[in-house]
């Protein structure tokens, strides 16, 4: 059995986060703790380790779990993931914030081998990481869409322009969005979100994807009542590709992935098609009259773009089949 301690994620994300765990057939809860059962961050600093409030809570919670998932930043984080090194524990970020980084930065920098990415691409590496963490939902779309690009070179990445569309829900806490003059069917307005946070986290990742630096154009929307995270990305390609090749490419490259889903060019992906499931679907496309790629991913932001994929990540971490209790 593996036993699972879950420090700080609030909301949707661990209503999710916890009832996969709850169905999950090899992992039991240890240990559940709100950042507000810990203390507040100032007064987290004060004091001597041993009289420190909160830090006893931390030491128990990692002594009684094989794996942390943390919800929690700052001199927090660096307490856990210290503990749980000391113990022979392993850890999975998951407060978007700690691990905001390139591969290159902090993560590796203080503790070696341990891995900032997706399941589906970083699958070897993370079976041995002894901290690992996941990108945001929205550049979890992203990347999923440019990968299969990226691994044969068919793109060139300086050319791309990605666009999300999501919801209210989907709103970090930290997140600001402002007015814009578009409106949807219904007369609801259309929110553009400040995303210079998710596009410096999204051109990092594709620094490590196509191995180079590369600056995308990138614009984030809220849309009231929608569903789910819709990612679209226009691409100029490095060579001719036709419309079924660009499938099959895709096809090939998630073949073992089973939490992916290629769909034909003839089948229409709309978000709540990819609703309260474990899956990202993925459909890429040829423009005709130009050649240009078109690739579009619909994911559920609080399921696989963020707690099935946390899930993905422990059962690797863990050396079971990715598949379980999802």
């Amino acid at each position: 059995m593996i036993w699972v301690g879950i420090l700080g994620p609030k909301g949707n994300f661990r209503e999710t986060l916890s009832k996969l765990i709850a169905g999950h057939p090899e992992a039991q809860i240890s240990t559940m703790m709100d950042p507000q059962e810990i203390c507040g961050a100032e007064e987290y600093m004060c004091g001597s380790y041993d009289t420190k409030p909160g830090y006893r809570k931390i030491v128990n919670a990692v002594k009684k779990s094989d794996i942390i998932f943390n919800g929690l930043s700052g001199a927090m984080a660096e307490d856990i993931y210290s503990k749980a090194l000391s113990y022979g524990k392993r850890a999975i970020d998951i407060s978007n914030a700690y691990f905001g980084c390139s591969s290159e930065g902090r993560v590796c920098g203080v503790y070696p081998g341990s891995v900032y990415g997706l399941p589906e691409l970083y699958k070897n590496k993370m079976k041995t990481a002894p901290i690992a963490a996941n990108p945001s939902s929205r550049c979890a779309g992203i990347l999923l869409g440019l990968a299969p690009l990226a691994a044969s070179n068919l793109a060139d990445a300086d050319t791309a322009i990605i666009e999300s569309r999501s919801g209210i829900t989907s709103l970090g806490r930290y997140d600001k969005i402002s007015e814009t003059d578009m409106t949807v069917n219904g007369g609801s307005k259309i929110y553009k979100m400040d995303s210079n946070g998710y596009a410096e986290e999204v051109n990092d990742q594709m620094h490590a994807l196509f191995g180079r630096k590369v600056s995308v154009s990138y614009a984030a929307y809220i849309i009231p009542g929608f569903k789910g995270i819709t990612t679209t990305i226009k691409v100029n390609p490095n060579t001719d590709l036709c419309g079924n090749s660009i499938s099959d490419i895709y096809g090939d490259f998630y073949k073992h992935s089973p939490f992916i889903e290629v769909c034909s060019n003839d089948t229409i992906i709309e978000g709540r098609n990819g609703l309260e499931e474990c899956l990202c679907k993925i459909k890429a496309s040829i423009n005709k009259d130009n050649g240009n790629i078109t690739v579009t991913t619909i994911l559920d932001d609080a399921v696989k773009g963020a707690a099935s994929q946390a899930i993905q990540t422990m059962n690797l971490m863990c050396g079971i089949d990715s598949e379980i209790g999802l």
